[in-house]
């Protein structure tokens, strides 16, 4: 295998915690693995094996998004000005080919096709946020955002305005109305565009005290949206009424959540990140929603091995933790067509997946105390229905099939499809 080094690739690699750099030389290193779990010694020397399902890309891998025809869109994640968008297609799930790569200056941190079923056109957040085409094995960058939003030459910018934009840490294409996508960025806003608008802004706000790192609309909502960020809480906004967020979490050490924050309206500029988080453990790096119970949403912080499950109805604290790996967890899926249904990947070279729904179907109208013990402390789950482990890579990235019987998991440098 080819040399080379990287970085975590997480979200937060944007912001103001950076993970050490690490070396993926398999003559370096025993094997890739996590901090503390294993221990075994490798032979030196080992004869090159062919995985089935597996797809091998010549730079290691994080954004990942799969379309309903089994097109796989990866990013690769190097910490230079020398990286890569590419396209995977397979006809039985098995065999994966390369059906069209472009070359991008910056590491992807998010890459997903347009919600309306085809796999023609595809979006990515890096330093900006851009449209790409893809058609006849034929990738290519349509339109930057971001370069509109500045006035940067007409949405096409210079190479000279590359890096000079606040850089877009994720998004999230809406699934009801393929023309709203709303962004999230290291200096504190939130951005909603519509693809219909004259310079593609519908409106622009400062969402927290400090980078954030993550946003999505709620289930089969246009004008609702969660956030997270380097403050470590997790706000609820609605487009109609902008002058006030409701948190739902944040970190126990903080005054009590559940109360209204303010959010301000930014036309032209940032947020301040002065009071921007100055302990990484309490950064929540990713979120999502259920695509079933518009209350409930996913989350987990900073190297930690725990997921969070909150209830918007009972703000304030977890109602879940999903305890089971340990090594630190890097993202989280909920299945497309089960119910309460998720999976986890992290550093321990595990992905797991969890059945939540003998916790998470009490009505409603329940008291809050029946989520908690009597401690009033989260349940706590350690124990997950399956799991997929690797023996020498941390699975740093993980989606499922839009059919949910397979999900895809980056590892490396590799792409890894893999049957439920």
């Amino acid at each position: 295998m080819d040399t080379y080094k990287a970085g975590k690739r997480s979200s937060i690699s944007f912001g103001s915690y950076q993970r050490p750099v690490v070396s993926f030389n398999q003559n370096e290193l025993p094997y890739y693995a996590p901090r503390q779990l294993y221990s075994a010694q490798q032979s030196a020397q080992q004869p090159d094996v062919v995985y089935p399902c597996r797809y091998e890309a010549h730079f290691p891998l994080y954004a990942m998004d799969w379309s309903n025809e089994d097109y796989v869109a990866v990013g690769s994640y190097k910490e230079d000005t020398f990286n890569k968008l590419q396209i995977l297609h397979s006809s039985d799930l098995v065999s994966w080919e390369k059906a069209g790569e472009e070359n991008c200056v910056f590491p992807i941190s998010r890459v997903q096709w347009c919600p309306n079923g085809n796999s023609q056109q595809l979006a990515t957040c890096s330093d900006s946020l851009r449209l790409w085409d893809y058609s006849d094995f034929v990738l290519q960058e349509r339109l930057n955002l971001s370069f509109c939003r500045y006035n940067k030459s007409g949405g096409q910018g210079t190479v000279a305005a590359l890096g000079q934009l606040p850089p877009v840490s994720s998004f999230h294409w809406n699934a009801v109305d393929p023309n709203l996508i709303i962004s999230s960025s290291i200096d504190t806003t939130c951005t909603v565009w519509d693809l219909q608008a004259t310079n593609y802004v519908k409106t622009q706000l400062i969402a927290h005290d400090s980078e954030v790192f993550d946003v999505k609309f709620l289930t089969q909502s246009t004008q609702l949206f969660a956030s997270c960020g380097g403050d470590g809480s997790v706000r609820v906004f609605d487009l109609r009424s902008l002058a006030h967020s409701t948190i739902i979490y944040e970190p126990s050490s903080q005054p009590t959540a559940g109360s209204s924050g303010d959010s301000s309206a930014a036309s032209g500029g940032s947020g301040s990140g002065s009071n921007s988080a100055s302990s990484g453990s309490n950064a929540l790096l990713r979120l999502e929603p259920s695509p079933f119970d518009p209350n409930v949403v996913a989350t987990f912080a900073h190297d930690s091995n725990s997921v969070l499950i909150l209830d918007m109805r009972y703000p304030g604290a977890a109602i879940l933790t999903l305890e089971g790996h340990v090594g630190a967890v890097n993202q989280i899926q909920w299945h497309p067509s089960r119910h309460n249904v998720l999976l986890t990947c992290g550093d321990d070279c595990q992905a797991l997946l969890w059945d939540l729904n003998t916790h998470l179907s009490t009505p409603a109208s329940n008291t809050v105390s029946s989520k908690w013990n009597s401690s009033k402390v989260a349940r706590c789950i350690d124990t997950p229905q399956e799991a997929y482990s690797d023996a020498n890579y941390e699975i740093n990235n993980i989606v499922w099939r839009p059919q949910g019987n397979w999900f895809g998991c980056n590892l490396g440098r590799h792409f890894q499809s893999v049957r439920v």
